[in-house]
């Protein structure tokens, strides 16, 4: 009996490969195919690498509230690190550096 469902499941394995390689010559379906995959590929990307927040933001939390309670007069190591990598990424910058510790603090 072992040996039956030894030789069913290698029929079924044997005959389920073309529908799994979906080779098809069809071009409207390959057309479509790309039409649809790019894009979701590109949206993708640019959303995982505009999603993506450097550790040096996560770290400057605590200064971050100092430049704020202090209004703007501590700056703190770890703030001024992510500022001057924030100046630098980003040319030019979209955010003063009130807006940036408000953003940090929020967002981590």
């Amino acid at each position: 009996m072992k040996s039956w469902k030894i030789l069913t499941a290698a029929l079924m394995v044997s005959s389920g490969n073309p529908a799994v390689a979906a080779e098809n010559n069809n071009p409207f379906q390959a057309a479509l195919m790309i039409t649809s995959i790019i894009p979701t590929v590109i949206i993708g990307g640019t959303t995982a690498a505009t999603s993506y927040i450097p550790e040096l933001f996560k770290s400057s939390k605590s200064d971050a509230l100092a430049f704020i309670g202090s209004e703007g007069e501590i700056r703190g190591a770890q703030f001024e690190q992510a500022a001057r990598y924030y100046r630098a990424t980003y040319r030019p910058p979209l955010m003063s550096d009130q807006q940036l510790a408000q953003a940090i603090v929020t967002a981590f």
